[in-house]
């Protein structure tokens, strides 16, 4: 694999050693974000990775839930250069409608890069799933950042194409859908999705939840039904440079 970006990976903290299995995960990547979404996670990337990490990945970021998101450990990571990242997730972190302005006021008062909303509806909670109206409000508010949209959707994939291609800010990964839904109905929605918005959209596979050969296999599959080609330059690696501002 090669010229290929991770838009969104994970420490795999089922496995005996999840620092030797990241190295191994990443080490044929040109770039990822990684997500923080636990304080297992933060913890653990902060004790083994967070001093080097701009010297061994300079071409990756790092996104961190909002809820662990403080204002010193984020300037700790400007310091040392790394990207930084907000990471909203409506179901794990009960983000309700009513909540959206105060959590827009507490995130200016962070210096980060970009937001990542998580777009996959799951559960009974349906006053949690806002993923939608979160993702605009987010993209409106914060019109100088750029905004990635993880999963896209999910089962929803043409609706949030249709609701938010206007907005210039945002962009777009399939991580995890792409594989969970394959053999669904939404199959046809991601071609098409895809098929209008290749300069949007981010490789992106969610591991562990997802082999990363899975999912590179999935958006192969795609790539030849939307551009009649197996390979996205775009999706693969220049939309990720374009969405993390690096050179």
């Amino acid at each position: 694999m090669s010229k290929v970006f991770d838009s969104h990976i994970h420490f795999n903290m089922k496995v005996n050693n999840p620092i030797e299995d990241f190295k191994e995960q990443t080490k044929n990547l040109d770039g990822f974000i990684l997500i923080l979404n636990n304080s297992e996670e933060k913890n653990l990337f902060e004790d083994e990775f967070l001093e080097n990490f701009e010297v061994l990945y300079p071409l990756s970021a790092i996104a961190i839930n909002y809820e662990l998101a403080a204002s010193q450990f984020i300037e700790r990571m400007r310091n040392l250069k790394i990207k930084i990242g907000i990471k909203l997730h409506p179901r794990l972190s009960n983000i309700s409608i009513d909540k959206f302005k105060l959590i827009a006021k507490n995130l200016e008062k962070l210096n980060f890069d970009f937001i990542i909303v998580d777009c996959f509806y799951y559960g009974s909670s349906l006053e949690t799933h806002t993923n939608l109206e979160l993702s605009i409000f987010i993209a409106k508010y914060f019109k100088d950042h750029k905004i990635l949209l993880a999963h896209g959707g999910g089962h929803k994939v043409l609706e949030f194409m249709l609701f938010t291609r206007d907005l210039e800010n945002v962009y777009y990964d399939f991580s995890f859908t792409i594989a969970y839904l394959r053999n669904t109905s939404i199959w046809l929605d991601l071609i098409n999705f895809f098929r209008f918005n290749e300069e949007k959209i981010l490789f992106g596979s969610d591991y562990p939840e997802f082999k990363i050969s899975q999912i590179r296999t999935c958006y192969i599959e795609v790539f030849n039904e939307a551009y009649n080609r197996s390979t996205s330059e775009n999706v693969e690696y220049l939309n990720f440079r374009k969405f993390l501002e690096v050179e």
